[in-house]
């Protein structure tokens, strides 16, 4: 009959000493803040906010088709004022909101200057974005 195997000897705690300072945890990084802006219709004062989005869409409703643009402009005048489906889009770029005209039939200008179809332009406070003959303001804070 053998022994019992010896006991191993228990690891060595370490308890902390009442004058000793326990080390401070390091302070969470800050998150980026989300960029914040937002597109007026001039016409009605609409607000719209674009903020915390990467992507989006500007245009009019079209249940046929299947087209839910986050920027409707539909019961703002969009079809009468020559608004199309999917006309342009608004994006973010290296931390800079930028505009794209989606070769719509009746273009989009920025600051009256007529865009190129699938070419964008950086957006900046109080720009002036026209959609066929939709008037819109783009705001930051």
């Amino acid at each position: 009959m053998s022994a019992p195997p010896a006991a191993e000897p228990a690891a060595p705690v370490a308890v902390a000493q009442p004058d000793q300072q326990q080390p401070a945890a390091a302070a969470p990084a800050a998150a980026p803040t989300a960029l914040q802006a937002r597109l007026i219709v001039e016409a009605d004062n609409q607000e719209f906010d674009l903020s915390g989005k990467d992507i989006i869409t500007i245009g009019r409703e079209d249940p046929v088709s299947n087209i839910y643009p986050d920027v409707d402009l539909t019961p703002h005048g969009g079809e009468e004022g020559g608004v199309s489906r999917l006309h342009a889009r608004i994006f973010v770029e290296n931390g800079q909101y930028m505009l794209e005209d989606e070769n719509s039939t009746n273009f989009t200008f920025l600051n009256r200057q007529r865009l190129a179809g699938k070419t964008p332009t950086a957006l900046n406070d109080n720009d002036e974005v026209r959609l066929g003959r939709v008037l819109l303001r783009f705001k930051t804070p």
